[in-house]
C-alpha cells in the first residue's frame, strides 16, 4: 500500500493531485490546513494537506523485490554463512510487523468513517470539512451532507448544486418586519448583553422613520444600565423620535397610550443572563402587556455553538420570535446562523454588518448567507 501527502492551495487541487497519480481508488485519510513555512507564512492563507493510500498492483517479482525495505532483500538471498532458521525468524517478524501497520491503517479507515457518519461517502468528505471548519455542528453538517447526496444521486444535477439547494432549505425565507401606515405594530428586542440590541434597535428605527417616512415611538426598559439608556436617548433626539423609559413593565400600558399615533414602536429590554428567571418574567409582562407584534432574538455572529445554545435554551420561554443576527462584519464564519436556524425553527429577519446607523443593517437575504458559507467550502 502507497501512502503520500498532497499539498495544494485549495482542497480542489490537493484532491485532484491524489486523482492524478493515485487514481479513484485512492483513500483519503485525512485533510487538513497547514501554515505555509517562513515568517510570510503567517500572513498567507493557509494550504490543504490531503494524505491518501492505495493498494499497489503486483507487478511480478523484479518491481516486488525493488519495493521491499532493504533489510528484507537481504534476508531474501542468505550467504551460506546465515543460519536458515534465524533468517526465517527475522522474515517472520518483518511480515509480523507490515500486519500491525496494515492493521493500523484499516482502523484508520474506521475513524475517518465514523467521524463522517454512516451513509457519506469519501467523495463527499472535502465538502463536509469545509462546513464543519466554516462552524457548522458536526450533526447538522452530516445531515445536509447526506440529503444533498441523496438528491444528487437521484438527478443528474451535480453534489454543488444540491448542496446549495439543501443549505437555501436550512437557511430559509427571510422574515423582515412589514409595517403599514395607521396599523399600529410593537416590536420587542431581546437577547443577552453585549450583542447590540440597542444599536440593531435603532437602525430600524431610522429606516422606518427616515427612509420609509412613517412615525416611529422608542420605548425602552433597560434601565439597569445608564449608559443603555443614555446611548437611545442620543439616538432619539438625532432622529427626532419620542422616547419613554419604563422603570417597571407595569408602566407599558401608559407608554403606548403616549405612542398611540405612532406606526411602528420598537421597544428595547435589558440583556438577560442565561440563569435570571426573574427576568424571564419580566421580559413576558412586556410582550404581554404591550401585545407585541414581533419579538426579535439578537445574537451575534461572534458567539461560539456552545454559547448559543445556552442563549436559545434560556429564551425557550419565548411562545414566538425571529432572529437578528449581529456583527456580521467581525465574524470569519457565518456557521452559526445556520445552526440556530436549523436548531431553533424560527425565521431569519435583518443581519447587522456594522456600527454605523442606519446603513449597518440589512434584510438576511439566503443567497447572501448561502454565498458566505459556500465560498469558505473549497472543493
Amino acid at each position: 500500500m502507497k501512502v503520500k501527502r498532497y499539498i495544494g492551495h485549495t482542497t480542489q487541487e490537493a484532491m485532484q493531485k491524489v486523482k492524478e497519480e493515485m487514481g479513484k481508488d485512492a483513500l483519503i485519510l485525512s485533510t487538513r490546513k497547514i501554515r505555509q513555512k517562513g515568517i510570510t507564512g503567517w500572513f498567507k492563507r493557509p494550504l490543504i494537506e490531503v494524505v491518501a493510500a492505495v493498494d499497489e498492483p503486483n507487478k511480478g517479482n523484479f518491481n516486488s523485490q525493488r519495493m521491499m525495505p532493504a533489510s528484507v532483500l537481504n534476508y531474501a538471498s542468505p550467504t551460506k554463512e546465515d543460519d536458515a532458521t534465524k533468517v526465517l525468524e527475522k522474515l517472520e517478524a518483518q511480515i509480523s510487523n507490515m500486519g500491525e501497520l496494515l492493521n493500523k491503517l484499516a482502523n484508520g479507515f474506521k475513524v475517518i468513517e465514523n467521524n463522517v457518519g454512516p451513509g457519506i461517502k469519501r467523495e463527499y468528505v472535502p465538502y463536509y470539512e469545509m462546513l464543519v471548519n466554516n462552524e457548522v455542528s458536526e450533526d447538522i453538517a452530516k445531515g445536509i451532507i447526506e440529503k444533498a447526496a441523496l438528491l444528487h444521486e437521484r438527478s443528474s444535477v451535480d453534489f454543488e448544486r444540491c448542496l446549495r439547494q439543501v443549505l437555501l432549505e436550512y437557511i430559509g425565507p427571510s422574515r423582515p418586519l412589514e409595517v403599514s401606515p395607521g396599523r399600529r405594530k410593537v416590536v420587542i428586542f431581546v437577547g443577552p448583553t453585549g450583542v447590540g440590541k440597542t444599536t440593531s434597535l435603532a437602525k430600524l428605527a431610522a429606516i422606518f422613520s427616515i427612509q420609509k417616512q412613517m412615525k416611529v415611538g422608542l420605548i425602552t426598559a433597560d434601565t439597569y444600565r445608564i449608559a443603555a439608556v443614555d446611548q437611545l436617548k442620543i439616538y432619539a433626539e438625532i432622529m427626532e423620535i419620542p422616547l419613554s423609559i419604563l422603570y417597571s413593565p407595569r408602566e407599558m400600558v401608559a407608554a403606548l397610550e403616549e405612542h398611540r399615533d405612532k406606526d411602528v414602536i420598537f421597544v428595547d429590554t435589558a440583556g438577560k443572563s442565561i440563569r435570571d428567571r426573574a427576568q424571564e418574567k419580566e421580559i413576558l409582562e412586556l410582550i404581554s402587556l404591550s401585545k407585541a407584534d414581533e419579538v426579535y432574538l439578537v445574537l451575534s455572529c461572534n458567539t461560539s455553538y456552545s454559547g448559543c445554545l445556552n442563549i436559545i435554551k434560556s429564551y425557550s420561554f419565548l411562545p414566538d420570535y425571529k432572529l437578528l443576527f449581529t456583527k456580521m462584519d467581525e465574524a470569519s464564519n457565518y456557521g452559526i446562523i445556520l445552526n440556530c436556524r436549523y436548531i431553533t425553527g424560527k425565521p431569519l429577519s435583518y443581519v447587522a454588518t456594522g456600527q454605523s446607523v442606519p446603513d449597518d443593517i440589512e434584510v438576511a437575504d439566503p443567497n447572501k448567507l448561502l454565498s458566505c458559507i459556500m465560498k469558505r467550502v473549497e472543493v
